[in-house]
């Protein structure tokens, strides 16, 4: 027998609902947060590079090395840099994934990321400039 109205059985399909809520506990990622999240990533990332090519201009320090003084400073600057380039981006890495899994503020690793690297690299110079007094 055929009506006008499905059976109780029957699914019935309603195109003019709204789809429902998310489940309670799981907000949506705010695009904002992830947006700057990812562009502070990406210029940490090109910051790391950056400080990794430079360090490579310590060599030059080494010029002072042949009036008696000890040039171990160069090579442990380099590492330093290299270490705080290579945590700043390990992190970066690491944490935005679970921060967007988490729903947790995504920015603060964006910017940790930045500045381990920024650190890294100006501890470098430090050393290096340090050996040369």
């Amino acid at each position: 027998m055929t009506t006008a109205y499905p059976a109780p059985h029957e699914p019935r399909f309603d195109y003019g609902q709204p789809p429902p809520p998310p489940p309670p506990g799981r907000r949506p990622l705010n695009a904002a947060d992830t947006a700057i999240a990812i562009v502070l990533y990406a210029l940490a990332f090109l910051l790391a590079v950056c400080s990794v090519f430079a360090t490579f201009f310590f060599a030059f320090a080494a010029d002072a090395c042949t009036l008696g003084r000890d040039c171990d400073y160069i090579g442990t600057g380099m590492i330093v840099s290299w270490g705080g380039a290579g945590l700043g981006v390990l992190v970066g890495a690491v944490m935005l994934p679970i921060a967007a899994w988490q729903r947790w503020p995504m920015w603060v690793w964006g910017v940790l990321s930045l500045a381990l690297v920024v650190a890294g690299f100006g501890i470098g110079i430090a050393i290096v400039s340090g050996g040369l007094s």
